[in-house]
């Protein structure tokens, strides 16, 4: 009894030092924005322990994912009727704007959780938890090629970040020991791989639409251009990626055969992912406005030392000491990428105004 209770301590202390780290970093930021973040990786948290609890009985990952996001179009249907009269002021968008901007965040943003759940089957969580660490990487280079500015200092704290992380994939490869045949992992890193680049091209765009103005330059201004809130871009994408899950469950999964499985229990458990992933979805793209792509990559990968902390108190698994040194990295990069944007900041402000002549 005497060990569990000191578990448990150990489990709170660790989460509520992160939670404290998060609003260190953010300290210069407003108060909502420091409840959404923690908000935020505490639902990557509560997603990931509960989706990984329900895949222990219940094999249906296709049908889950399609709930979850028409949970998400339901949510958005609710807020435009609720909200009708702010919603009716978005601005007219043509077909190849949507083509262009919105079809890729459809199409990746279940695709994503698609080529992540087939390469755990195929190569494992730590092959798998290896290459996400190259995901704030792949962000920050993409978001640079299309137009964002990154500070010398923000470009370290990535770098640095993602050392943290492949730490971190270290200290879950231990844990996890052996791995799948050869040929079976090369597949799964091609999946896992997959899963990186759409979840990359996902979190820029949408980064691009609802902050435009970081995209500008004097190349290539962007005055025209008004950023869109986070939930006109949720609403817009909400029903196509629907479409999209469900077309995926369908070719892979079996829906009559989720029905006859689904058991009380399941249930629930499903009851309480759909809330969480709703949760995650919105959380992620408030954050993902106020902080940017970079920043919103880098935080999230704290949910393993946490989902590790919690484990560990209350579920007598085990977490390495490398997960625990990575995360301190981890925090140490998103301090340093928040010191490079407030840099940029002022240096913005330090440039002469343009004349009028």
């Amino acid at each position: 009894m005497a060990l569990a209770d000191l578990q448990h301590s150990a489990a709170a202390a660790v989460t509520g030092v992160i939670f404290l780290a998060i609003c260190f970093i953010l300290r210069k930021r407003p108060l909502s924005v420091i409840v959404m973040t923690c908000l935020f990786v505490a639902s990557l948290v509560v997603t990931q322990i509960l989706m990984s609890r329900l895949s222990s009985f219940y094999k249906h990952p296709g049908a889950v994912t399609t709930l979850h996001f028409v949970c998400v179009w339901v949510t958005c249907c609710i807020y435009w009727t609720g909200f009708g009269t702010k919603a009716n002021k978005c601005e007219a968008r043509t077909n190849e704007w949507f083509v262009r901007n919105i079809l890729p965040i459809a199409l990746s943003n279940p695709l994503t959780v698609v080529f992540n759940n087939t390469a755990l089957v195929y190569a494992g969580a730590g092959v798998c938890a290896i290459l996400g660490t190259l995901s704030p990487v792949s962000v920050a280079v993409l978001s640079y090629l299309v137009g964002r500015r990154l500070s010398l200092m923000s470009w370290f704290g990535v770098s640095v970040a993602c050392c943290g992380a492949l730490l971190i994939a270290a200290g879950e490869v231990k844990s996890i020991g052996a791995q799948s045949a050869p040929e079976r992992t090369l597949v799964g890193i091609l999946f896992a791989l997959a899963s990186v680049g759409t979840r990359s091209l996902k979190i820029v765009v949408m980064d691009f639409l609802l902050a435009p103005m970081e995209y500008a330059s004097e190349l290539s201004p962007l005055k025209e251009v008004s950023p869109m809130s986070p939930m006109q871009l949720y609403s817009l994408q909400a029903p196509w990626c629907v479409l999209t899950a469900f077309v995926f469950a369908v070719c892979t999964d079996s829906f009559p055969e989720a029905f006859a499985e689904l058991t009380r229990d399941a249930a629930v458990l499903i009851s309480f992912t759909c809330v969480s992933a709703v949760a995650l979805n919105f959380l992620g793209v408030f954050v993902l406005k106020e902080l940017g792509a970079s920043s919103q990559q880098i935080l999230g990968k704290l949910n393993t030392l946490m989902v590790g902390a919690i484990s560990v108190g209350y579920l007598n698994e085990k977490v390495s000491m490398t997960v625990l040194l990575g995360s301190g990295v981890v925090l140490s990069g998103a301090f340093l990428v928040e010191l490079g944007k407030e840099g940029l900041k002022k240096d913005f402000k330090s440039l002469p105004e343009p004349s009028n002549v």
